[in-house]
Formats: structure tokens, C-alpha cells, sequence
């Protein structure tokens, strides 16, 4: 017998929040010192590919106010409410698909606030010499920079938790409707999630790829526990429903049954036999 509705729900919304404070935990075991040398590792790895972008995409975007404020509006706003909005959706028009996305955000955040406190990463907004600027502290303020640092580690730019969870309600989606739409929506979400991070220098293109890998390691490892767990079924034997030669196949693919003459004919037997030739 299963749980009663409300204890479900309970339950999901406690999986839920205690996934969410992992990051002020990882706020708490944030280095005193920005750990800019991961951060310069990684431009240096962008400008071996040809692919270090970000100073000139930040540079047009600072130079238009307003789209900067929009960007920084979104990076903030939008990020937690997608996410926990599309497993709100998921709950209720999908039921069954309910498990398998609330488990994928969960091993997704497990994975990247896991590699927050293992190896920390400054965003590139605090790396001086590269252009960039303080976008967090442009937008809302230095008192509401440093509450954001106290709710999320200043250091969590690899990998980038938006894209990874962009990925996660995206995919979600993506995968539970038909209209193609709404599939186009999801996708276009996830490249203007990975703009405005970009936009706002709050990740390099390589802590986006880092975000997408942890929410496809989120799903995998989802993947292979429930197919771990899965019952296999267990095989017919003739001791099951007595002689199989005596059976036939029913309506029911999997169900037999032992066969019967039809009304009004007689079964074989010895008084037929006296009569045959």
C-alpha cells in the first residue's frame, strides 16, 4: 500500500529543500581567499581552443545599461523559479515521469555543489585584467552581493549550477511533450541561460559545458539505479499452470490456460472410440 498523498508531497518538498541547502553549507566551506589560479586555468585552456570570447561578449553587453540590468535580473530571478517550476509541472501533469526528474535534480545538485567544495573556481567578474566587471555588485549593490555569497558560494562558477539546472527543467520538458513549440522553448532556454552567464561574466563557456556534464552524470546515475533496482520477471515453468501441452494462448498475451472443448461437443473418450472406425 502506498503513502497517502500528503506524505508524498511532504516528502518530495523535503528532498527538494535539503537539496537547496546544500548551498549555503558550500557557502559556509567557501575558501577565505578567491581562488583565482582555477579560474586563470581555465581561461588559459579557453585561449588554447581560440575560444576565450567571453571579455568581448561581456564588452557589448556592459555597453548597453539596460540590457546588462535585464541580464543581471534574469541571473538572479529567473534561474531557481524555472527550475522548481518545471518539477512543479512535472508533479502535476506527469505524474509517473515525477521520480525519475525530482531524483535527476537531486544527484544534479549533489554533483555540482560537489565540485564547489572540492575545487572552487572564482567567477570570472573577480579575475582582474580580462575586462570584466563586477556585474552582481553593478546591478544590486554590494549588500546584496555579499547576501548572495552567504546563501551560495562566491566561488561556485565550475560547474555553473544555472546551465546544470537549466539542463535538468529543460530536459524535462523536452522530453514529456510533443508540441514541437514547446520542445524549441526548452531547448532556447538553455542557450539563454548560457548567454546571460556568459553576458553577466559570472561563467566561462567551459563552466556551462561543466553544468551540462553534471546534470547528464545526474541523469545517468538516476538511470542506472532505477534500472539496478527493476524487478526482472519471472519466467513461466510448466509446474505453473499444469501441462503446457494442454494449454492454448488466451486474449491475454502473458495468460493461459488449460484448454476446455467447447459447449455441445463431447470429449474424446473411450464411448467415441467404440463408435469410430
Amino acid at each position: 500500500m502506498g503513502s497517502p498523498p500528503r506524505m508524498r508531497l511532504a516528502r518530495d518538498m523535503a528532498l527538494v529543500v535539503a537539496a537547496l541547502a546544500l548551498c549555503p553549507m558550500a557557502a559556509a566551506l567557501a575558501p577565505a581567499e578567491a581562488p583565482l589560479g582555477t579560474t586563470r586555468a581555465l581561461v588559459d585552456a579557453e585561449r588554447a581552443l581560440g575560444l576565450f570570447f567571453e571579455p568581448a561578449v561581456h564588452a557589448w553587453v556592459a555597453d548597453r545599461p539596460a540590457l546588462l540590468t535585464a541580464a543581471g535580473l534574469f541571473y538572479v530571478w529567473v534561474h531557481l523559479p524555472a527550475t522548481i517550476g518545471a518539477l512543479v509541472w512535472v508533479r502535476l501533469e506527469r505524474p509517473h515521469a515525477f521520480p525519475v526528474a525530482r531524483d535527476t535534480f537531486l544527484a544534479t545538485q549533489a554533483i555540482t555543489v560537489a565540485g564547489y567544495v572540492l575545487v572552487p573556481v572564482a567567477p570570472p567578474r573577480m579575475l582582474p585584467g580580462h575586462g570584466f566587471t563586477d556585474t552582481l555588485a553593478a546591478v544590486y549593490g554590494s549588500g546584496a552581493e555579499q547576501l548572495a555569497h552567504s546563501v551560495q558560494s562566491p566561488y561556485a562558477a565550475m560547474p555553473s549550477g544555472h546551465v546544470a539546472f537549466a539542463v535538468v527543467a529543460a530536459g524535462a520538458v523536452f522530453a514529456l511533450v510533443r508540441a514541437r513549440t514547446l520542445r524549441a522553448a526548452a531547448v532556447l532556454y538553455v542557450v539563454l541561460v548560457v548567454a546571460v552567464i556568459v553576458a553577466t561574466a559570472n561563467h566561462l563557456w567551459l563552466d556551462a559545458a561543466g553544468g551540462v556534464a553534471a546534470a547528464a552524470l545526474g541523469a545517468l546515475a538516476v538511470r542506472a539505479r532505477t534500472a539496478a533496482i527493476r524487478v526482472p520477471a519471472t519466467p513461466r515453468t510448466r509446474g505453473d499452470d499444469g501441462d503446457f501441452s494442454r494449454t492454448r494462448v488466451t486474449g491475454g498475451r502473458d495468460r493461459r490456460r488449460p484448454w476446455r472443448p467447447r459447449r455441445g461437443l463431447a470429449a474424446a473418450g473411450p464411448r467415441l472410440r467404440r463408435h469410430g472406425p
